[in-house]
């Protein structure tokens, strides 16, 4: 029996040491990509398990506050990124108590009128979510108990990114404390394990909200964009500067284009928006994919009219069970049995914070807007990437609503430049407490970060990318790295490059670069109608006519 070790969080260490290893099979039918079988209606419905924890039977309301940080509400230090938080938070309790008193059949149209306006126009500070959705969370205590719990961990993390009184390897730490506070003081958790999105998207129920109600899906989609593109934004900041103008990019975005797609494949996932944070903080990057899939789930279920009451009560419980840590116990990142999809855990190669998508085997995923890839490998030229930030290699590049590791500059400005709008590109430079943040705008020119940037570029294959295609902080610090090349005589011979300078250059397509191709062009549109529950193919995204009149004045 071979197997490959992949980088992934130990569970049993909670994040208390960096990096554990764990062993991820790499035979036959572990790799073979798995077409899940959907079937639909009362007789596909899977029975409760026979135990469920006593959280879960319990009406009453637990409420457990933030672990006790000076970092805690620094998100405001980015104040419309914190204001367009709190009205994720209403735009969540307004859909959902709509969906349970009654108001259905009304969602894609008054109710996406509501949310979309409080959108437009967000609240100073964070509501309570159950004061907005009262029946709801009445109703159903044990769900809102796990959402606010793991919107808390949410809230933290991103207060100890946004903090300016912490440093890099403060953060690091405490961002490990918040996950094992949060393990610790409430039993009501989502598991930091990756689990198979396919398994997740393949019950009886699945899909029936975003074919209902395509444009409030949409809104919910574009919630979780913007709650996963945050991280590897604040990660790599070093200054206000750095997160203000990086949220300028990201917010626009959000309210331009993410909230209003209706065309998306599957919902956002955490690695594909942040795959560095992903990737240093997987048990979180999990979590949060799994409280957005249990999301899924559930306004699937409530809107499934083919369900009795009790059926819907059965199923959100089940949901729930699913994500949560109870059934997993004593399972690791990589754990899989063939055809027992409950407890599949393995991961992309690469990308520990990313556990099976449709159709994907641990070398190869679909990836929307991008196409198959091999999340190990560079989005442009195909080559291994060094993912240890002081290699002083490496870059990502976000633009269009992904974000993709590249294995150098050169790698990075050439593939912002082939896309249209905006683009950021966060690279490592010799010194891993100072990363280039680049912005590029729409008419491609680039704007920095970094005063006194100075780049490396002596093309040869991209074999070598990573060695002579760089970025550094000053020229002393190009000077010492070429001298160090001492067996390379046209680095030795290099001479540095201002930002003006590098940007006008402009590489051919890599002599490495290999189309990765999958069982099928797209496993989410097999028939046409989206797969097991995606969009229809001929779905849009909403026009700017579309949108509201009411949300037209734009933002306060």
């Amino acid at each position: 029996m071979n197997s490959k070790w992949k980088m992934a969080i130990g569970i049993g260490a909670a994040l208390a040491a960096p990096v554990a290893i764990v062993a991820q099979e790499d035979m036959g039918q572990h790799t073979m990509p798995a077409k899940i079988e959907a079937p639909k209606g009362p007789a596909a419905l899977l029975p409760l398990p026979d135990r469920l924890p006593g959280w879960m039977k319990s009406p009453r309301y637990s409420e457990v506050f933030y672990k006790r940080g000076s970092y805690n509400f620094d998100i405001y230090n980015v104040d419309p990124m914190a204001r367009d938080f709190n009205a994720v938070a209403v735009g969540h309790s307004m859909a959902y108590e709509d969906l349970v008193t009654g108001k259905a059949a009304t969602l894609d149209t008054r109710t996406f009128g509501q949310i979309n306006w409080v959108l437009n126009h967000p609240p100073k500070l964070m509501p309570g979510e159950k004061f907005l959705s009262p029946s709801f969370a009445r109703h159903y205590g044990a769900l809102e108990k796990v959402f606010d719990w793991t919107h808390v961990l949410h809230a933290q993390t991103i207060d100890v990114l946004a903090s300016m009184d912490l440093t890099q390897e403060q953060k690091d730490l405490e961002i490990q404390a918040i996950w094992r506070y949060y393990k610790e003081k409430a039993p009501f958790t989502v598991t930091g394990l990756p689990l198979n999105m396919d398994y997740l998207d393949s019950q009886a129920y699945s899909g029936a909200f975003r074919r209902k109600y395509p444009k409030v899906n949409g809104l919910f989609w574009g919630y979780h964009w913007l709650q996963g593109a945050v991280y590897d934004m604040l990660w790599k900041s070093r200054s206000l500067a750095d997160m203000r103008t990086q949220y300028e990019v990201l917010g626009k975005r959000y309210h331009e284009v993410e909230l209003y797609r209706t065309d998306r494949d599957f919902m956002p996932m955490f690695s594909e928006t942040s795959p560095e944070f992903a990737r240093r903080f997987p048990q979180l990057a999990n979590a949060f994919d799994n409280l957005h899939m249990l999301h899924d789930m559930v306004n699937d279920i409530l809107v499934s009219d083919w369900m009795s009451p009790r059926q819907k009560d059965e199923q959100i419980k089940r949901a729930i069970w699913i994500v949560v840590d109870d059934p997993h116990k004593g399972e690791k990142p990589g754990d899989f049995k063939p055809g027992d999809y409950l407890h599949d855990h393995r991961f992309m190669e690469g990308q520990p914070g990313l556990g099976m998508m449709k159709m994907s085997t641990p070398q190869l995923m679909y990836m929307p807007g991008m196409g198959w890839m091999d999340m190990s490998s560079c989005a442009h030229c195909s080559m291994p990437i060094d993912f240890d930030p002081k290699s002083g290699a490496g870059a990502t590049v976000s633009a269009e609503g992904w974000t993709m590791n590249v294995r150098c500059v050169l790698c990075a400005r050439d593939m912002a430049a082939q896309v249209a709008g905006e683009a950021i590109i966060r690279a490592n430079t010799e010194d891993p407490l100072r990363p280039l943040i680049l912005i590029s705008n729409e008419e491609g020119n680039l704007k920095s970060n970094i005063k006194d940037v100075v780049f490396l570029e002596v093309p040869a294959g991209h074999a070598g990318c990573s060695s002579w295609s760089r970025a550094f902080t000053s020229v002393a610090a190009f000077d010492a790295y070429v001298k160090a090349q001492e067996d390379d005589e046209d680095l030795q011979n290099a001479k540095p490059l201002t930002l003006a300078e590098w940007s006008r250059l402009g590489g051919d397509e890599p002599d490495t670069y290999e189309k990765k191709q999958g069982p099928v062009d797209n496993p989410y549109k097999q028939g046409g109608d989206g797969g097991a529950g995606g969009q229809a193919s001929g779905a849009m995204a909403i026009s700017a006519a579309e949108k509201p009149s009411c949300c037209s004045g734009g933002r306060n």
